[in-house]
């Protein structure tokens, strides 16, 4: 294989998702990109067009000239183990005749492991996840995000992924297998979001509205407003006391029933929404939003598709754009991120270029440990910029967590920790499973940047270091006398990337938020929900987070796959919201082809019928099951007793028939044992997954055979299993060597060690408040 400057990528295409987002993510960012195989024969149908218009950037060219592109080629993507077989013979084929490849393969459940070749959606992997168990009212079927948005997730991961790899190669020259399972990726959600409710004592499950007990402090739930309905979230009492004081002080507010956040939203939330009830319907969804903003609320109207597209920052900030689709004119997402040389607005973009430089020069060190001699600095704090860093760490970077000893991460500050139920007696800011969850192998240092000793000592760490992560509201580092252009003048390599809500910059700028009002913002929220009923919502899972991790760990390969090339830095300026925006594709396009929102359609599917969620027999007991193709179909028409059935005859029928089919299936359904009917499902090819509880999944062979889970050691805790990075490399293994730091556990080993400040110097500095 020739060797390249731009990174050249061949995407095997199928009519999925998650290949030709990945390719489409490399492509954006400079990468030369081909795709092999037709477009998607597009129509009306959302999902195919979405699909096509992923094709932007990319050169077309026909199946039969797989072999002469891969000839010159990086990066290979696939979702089609099949057509990888049919046009090459497989990946042992590929690995001898390409060793320098990086093949990139995103599938349900992985290329190995107990569900590997069983047929399955995304649907599956929702309900091995624990995403599905969490979404839906309480005493009703479990919902499911609708279809597409997930495997742009998936995409994201696989190409995050593919650069990894490439940054391995750069050691020995070879290149290896990235297997991605969506079911990993949805795990490594659920495994930090999870733990936000059953460690400190709450139930991890479907709550209609409202997270779990209020994800253990109100508020936490979607209410009704004047002309629609708003999400509200508040995780402290600073956030609670200005939203009482926007709502104008009332008297209630003044109650001691009113004063503890935990209580009413574990034990009297409903109470507390009549309350707050009449301020809302007081305003529309304009008015909150705007309120929101200029008060620094946590709070979002839940809007509309139409309303996320004519949403004028998207626009300004070139993030929605028009594209030509199969004949249609669509707006449609580009890249939720901006690279640019300095941290100013209208500064050029760089974002586009990222991948298009001359190959980074050979480096050395273990292979299996690509990030090996890199330093990151991690200023983040809860879960989507921490993540990013825990990420970097496990593939051989050392990342360096910077708090406030008396104002540490929020994680360390959920309150009480439980095991099993039972309360754990100790410290909860050293204990929160949580925190170590998203910074395990982290080292964590203790500096008040207030103090200009400790601006200098903050100094010496970028001199030596490639990257920077933040997710603090925009320009609270530059207010602290930090920021880029302080670290570019120290060090003009280093890489910088901040994950706000909205931006740096534009009208957005100063929205506050959290996970779910993200959601809201960006319009997921509206989309989750029962058939032709209002919206439920998916305030459980906290989709924003983890998703905009990938995106960010994404843009900081890329960026510092650049430094290592040209020896320039650069400033990466975030939306965390426009990064979940993006994955909406196939919504944003149904709702321009048909003129109006994309309505809630449970578990189904638009090109499959059955799709969806059963329940099976005994409490709360549910499956999966789908039929992918007409074969299938057959299979489950015979044992269901449906053969002879008109109305469900072929597939156009069904999906005209859905509602009838999903009751005649339900009805069979409920009369089987659950693990049992999923095993008679999959024998005759029908998709067919148990929708596991919190519980369960901890405990499903799967995930133990594909070692996405590592016990770590938490003082005072107890041994706790912690999800690393949702990929699997044939070459190297991620690795998690310790639990999260305690507040400044390495003060002596990054001062003293690192920056070789003597004993009694760090003593007279923490003395001082500089080290605190």
């Amino acid at each position: 294989m020739a060797m390249t400057d731009t990174i050249r990528v061949v995407e095997l295409a199928s009519l999925d998702i998650p290949a030709a987002y990945a390719g489409w993510l490399l492509a954006a960012m400079g990468a030369t990109v081909t795709r092999v195989g037709d477009l998607p024969a597009a129509g009306d149908d959302s999902l195919a067009l979405a699909a096509a218009s992923l094709a932007q950037g990319k050169t077309l060219v026909p199946r039969d000239s797989l072999e002469a592109v891969l000839e010159s080629a990086d990066v290979l993507l696939c979702d089609d183990r099949e057509a990888l077989v049919l046009a090459v013979g497989g990946l042992d084929v590929l690995i001898a005749r390409y060793p320098r490849l990086v093949i990139g393969v995103h599938s349900i459940f992985g290329l190995d492991g107990p569900y590997a070749d069983i047929p399955a959606t995304a649907l599956d992997a929702q309900a091995l996840s624990g995403v599905a168990w969490a979404l839906g009212e309480p005493d009703r079927a479990p919902l499911s995000i609708p279809a597409g948005i997930l495997e742009h997730q998936g995409g994201a991961v696989l190409a995050a992924g593919t650069l990894a790899a490439l940054t391995a190669r750069e050691r020995d020259g070879l290149g290896q297998v990235v297997d991605v399972a969506l079911a990993d990726v949805l795990a490594s959600y659920v495994g930090g979001n999870s733990r936000f409710y059953i460690h400190h004592g709450m139930a991890w499950h479907r709550n209609g509205r409202r997270a779990s007990s209020s994800g253990g402090a109100y508020p936490f739930a979607i209410l009704p407003c004047a002309d629609g309905e708003v999400c509200l979230c508040g995780r402290s009492r600073d956030e609670w006391n200005r939203l009482v004081t926007v709502m104008g002080n009332p008297a209630w507010a003044a109650d001691p029933r009113y004063q503890s956040l935990r209580a009413m939203g574990r034990d009297y939330p409903d109470e507390v929404d009549a309350l707050v009830k009449p301020w809302l319907a007081q305003h529309d969804m304009a008015e909150l939003e705007r309120l929101a903003i200029a008060n620094n609320l946590i709070m979002s109207p839940v809007r509309s598709i139409a309303d996320v597209i004519a949403t004028p920052g998207f626009h300004a900030d070139g993030f929605l754009h028009d594209q030509d689709v199969a004949g249609r004119k669509l707006t449609l997402p580009g890249l939720p991120f901006r690279a640019t040389a300095a941290r100013r607005d209208g500064e050029r973009d760089l974002a586009s270029g990222l991948l298009a430089t001359d190959a980074p020069p050979a480096s050395t060190g273990p292979a299996n440990r690509p990030l090996a001699g890199m330093r990151v600095i991690d200023f983040g704090w809860v879960w989507s910029a921490p993540w990013v860093g825990t990420m970097l760490g496990e593939l051989g970077a050392e990342v360096i967590k910077i708090e406030h000893g008396k104002r540490p991460d929020t994680l360390r500050l959920s309150g009480k920790i439980f095991r099993d139920g039972v309360l754990v007696e100790g410290s909860s800011t050293q204990m929160s499973p949580m925190y170590h969850q998203v910074n395990h192998g982290k080292l964590g240092v203790t500096l008040n940047a207030k103090e200009p000793r400790a601006v200098e000592l903050i100094r010496e760490l970028i001199a030596t270091s490639d990257l920077v992560i933040e997710n603090m509201s925009p320009g609270s580092l530059e207010r602290s006398g930090l920021g880029y252009e302080l670290f570019r003048s120290v060090n003009p390599r280093i890489v910088m990337l901040a994950m706000s809500a909205a931006g740096q910059f534009g009208v957005l700028a100063g929205m506050r938020a959290y996970a779910p009002t993200m959601s809201s913002f960006a319009g997921l929220e509206a989309l989750v929900g029962y058939p032709d009923e209002a919206p439920i919502g998916a305030l459980n899972v906290g989709l924003g987070d983890p998703n905009a991790s990938v995106h960010g760990l994404l843009t900081a390969l890329a960026a510092l796959r650049r430094a290592r090339a040209t020896g320039e830095g650069c400033y990466i300026d975030l939306s965390q919201v426009e990064a979940l925006a993006g994955t909406l594709r196939p919504q944003i396009v149904a709702t321009q082809i048909k003129g109006e929102q994309p309505t809630p359609t449970g578990n189904r599917h638009p090109h499959i019928a059955p799709h969806g969620i059963y329940p099976a027999s005994g409490e709360d007991r549910w499956l999966t099951l789908a039929a992918v193709n007409e074969s299938a179909w057959c299979s489950l028409a015979t044992m269901v007793g449906l053969a002879s059935d008109k109305r469900f005859g072929d597939r156009a029928s069904r999906l005209a028939n859905v509602a009838e089919l999903d009751a005649a299936m339900a009805a069979w359904t409920v009369t089987q044992e659950r693990d049992d009917l999923v095993a008679r499902l999959r024998a005759i090819g029908i998709a067919a997954t148990p929708v596991l509880s919190i519980d369960e999944m901890w405990r499903d062979p799967h995930f133990s055979a594909r070692g996405v889970k590592h016990p770590v050691d938490i003082p005072g805790y107890g041994t706790e299993e912690v999800f690393r990075g949702p990929w699997r490399f044939s070459r190297m293994a991620p690795v998690i060597d310790r639990r999260g730091p305690l507040p400044g556990e390495h003060n002596t080993q990054v001062f003293g060690g690192l920056l070789g400040l003597s004993d009694t110097t760090i003593a007279e500095l923490s003395a001082a408040g500089v080290i605190a």
